[in-house]
């Protein structure tokens, strides 16, 4: 599987986490210490998680190509993952989408790493 980050939202990725992060994908199931309580819900639901280089991420065991070097995710929440996708920053928003069409048209950024940005 591979990710593209546009240029746009690169830019903005940049600007709000710290650039030696480690990024997750994660599909907000309720599962794992990053995510919301679950609810039941046909939204399939996706954040953006910054932690530091060394954070135990367990959950998120397998690996997604990106242009700008490995994200991590929940290897079971594949089935929602296209083959080909996006990640681009449109009207304030970040939009994931894929060969299927858009995946999640409000995706959320979550900085938990220790270094917060300004």
């Amino acid at each position: 599987m591979k990710l593209t980050i546009t240029d746009d939202a690169l830019t903005h990725l940049m600007s709000v986490f710290p650039a030696t992060s480690k990024f997750l994908l994660s599909f907000d199931d309720g599962v794992g210490p990053f995510s919301k309580v679950g609810i039941c819900s046909l939204d399939v639901s996706f954040d953006v998680i910054a932690v530091d280089q060394d954070a135990q991420v367990s959950d998120y065991q397998a690996k997604l190509t990106t242009n700008v070097g490995d994200w991590y995710y929940k290897g079971y929440s594949k089935r929602y993952l296209d083959d080909n996708m996006k990640l681009d920053y449109v009207n304030n928003r970040f939009k994931l989408s894929g060969d299927s069409g858009i995946l999640d048209g409000n995706v959320d950024l979550k900085n938990l790493t220790t270094q917060k940005t300004s």
